[in-house]
């Protein structure tokens, strides 16, 4: 539980300035320690952090919920701007025309609409990885997410004022 210690105390005379210094330094040594009495000697005990009661059956790990990645509006679907369309680990999925790529690599889409789900040929950036083996001549396809967004309708009609 808690480790103890016994510590026999003994006393010899000091001058007024030597016993101001002694408790100064006492109790910045001591702020920390318990001191109990017992008998005539001082028993110090000192407080130890208590061991967290964890399952050793767990090997570590604790129970967590799915992350729930995958397609959440297919092909064909209507969304709405600001709804995740592709939840995933890494770019599986490429964002096209009015879908961007949060932090995450979520595909979000930037405007009402339907989903449209094409496979195209990858066109990468000059930074990217893959940049090197398509200028080689390797051949990348990859499914694209785009938004055909919703025609404007025309509410109202343009009426001269004469």
């Amino acid at each position: 539980m808690y480790g103890r210690m016994n510590i026999k105390r003994t006393t010899f005379k000091m001058s007024a300035s030597m016993k101001q210094l002694s408790n100064i330094i006492n109790r910045k040594i001591f702020s920390s320690l318990k001191i109990d009495t017992v008998r005539g000697f001082s028993v110090t005990s000192t407080t130890q952090k208590p061991k967290s009661q964890r399952s050793r059956n767990l090997g570590g790990k604790k129970n967590t919920r799915g992350k729930s990645y995958g397609i959440k509006k297919n092909d064909g679907c209507f969304v709405h701007k600001g709804e995740i369309i592709v939840n995933q680990c890494g770019l599986r999925f490429y964002p096209g025309e009015n879908v961007e790529a949060d932090r995450t690599n979520r595909l979000v889409a930037l405007a009402d609409g339907t989903v449209m789900v094409t496979c195209e040929k990858l066109d990468p950036y000059p930074e990217s990885p893959l940049y090197g083996p398509v200028q080689n001549g390797l051949t990348i396809h990859k499914k694209f997410f785009h938004i055909i967004p919703v025609p404007l309708k025309a509410k109202f009609k343009l009426v001269s004022e004469t």
